[in-house]
């Protein structure tokens, strides 16, 4: 088979396959705490998985997965490398317009890691402004949360969480030489003490009166260990099924996105 990934192909195939319904799958993830359990590279080796199972996927080329993003936030802990997000999104509008002087139109970003989000959003808002393309984004881990936890209930943990249940099964079916086993044990998030206010991930999402908003705090104060869920129930099966559910799902939103008119 001839490989979809855009660094394996010569300049010369990667020409002919280049067109304007081609979509340009972008991997994202990051390099940061993911609980004593796990390794540094989760996000990015989910984004890897899955783009190398779309390998093959007609009208799609992949490009080179960017493994560092914005973690900003959990520098305290070794280990974890960040880029500024003004760094990030110009690392995006040229990755983009790169492609595009070659004659892609259609970009996906295949990402993994929610702290890239507002960059990436930023970069679509400016790429559809200044050109012609269109631009989505895939987020694998809100997949899993919406397809696995909530639609088909597959998740013991019932919901996402940071280094929890999905995250550590996936990583079981994709590196199970990465997990820590031995290491493997549940922990929360830390809410502030005699408040009201209840913290539900590091991002700062704080649920108060019915309603979820934003606090931004130190991580410290937030996690000890990264783990921010139950990952004792993951197993290798479960990480199979969330994996093979993101890939049947992104198959079928990449074949409806090159249907979209670019006017």
């Amino acid at each position: 088979m001839t490989s979809s990934f855009i660094s394996e192909m010569t300049s010369e195939a990667f020409r002919e396959a280049a067109g304007t319904d081609t979509v340009a799958v972008i991997p994202m993830g990051s390099t940061e705490l993911e609980g004593p359990h796990l390794p540094l590279g989760v996000d990015t080796i989910a984004a890897d998985g899955v783009a190398k199972r779309l390998n093959g996927e007609p009208g799609v080329l992949i490009g080179p997965t960017l493994s560092i993003g914005y973690s900003k936030w959990f520098l305290p802990f070794a280990g974890t490398i960040s880029l500024e997000t003004e760094t990030l999104i110009r690392v995006l509008v040229e990755y983009v317009e790169s492609l595009a002087g070659a004659g892609i139109r259609r970009f996906v970003f295949l990402n993994a890691h929610k702290g890239n989000n507002p960059c990436i959003e930023s970069t679509a808002r400016r790429l559809v402004a200044e050109h012609r393309v269109r631009v989505g984004m895939l987020s694998l881990w809100k997949l899993a949360h919406d397809l696995c936890a909530v639609r088909d209930r597959a998740i013991d943990e019932g919901r996402f969480t940071h280094a929890g249940e999905i995250m550590t099964a996936t990583m079981m079916a994709l590196a199970p030489e990465t997990v820590v086993t031995g290491r493997i044990t549940a922990d929360q998030v830390k809410s502030p003490e005699n408040s009201a206010f209840r913290v539900k991930n590091s991002l700062g999402e704080t649920e108060f009166m019915d309603s979820v908003q934003i606090v931004y705090q130190d991580i410290r104060d937030v996690t000890d260990s990264g783990t921010m869920g139950d990952p004792t129930t993951a197993t290798a099966e479960k990480g199979e099924a969330v994996v093979e559910r993101i890939t049947a799902y992104a198959r079928a939103f990449l074949q409806e996105f090159r249907k979209l008119p670019i006017d």
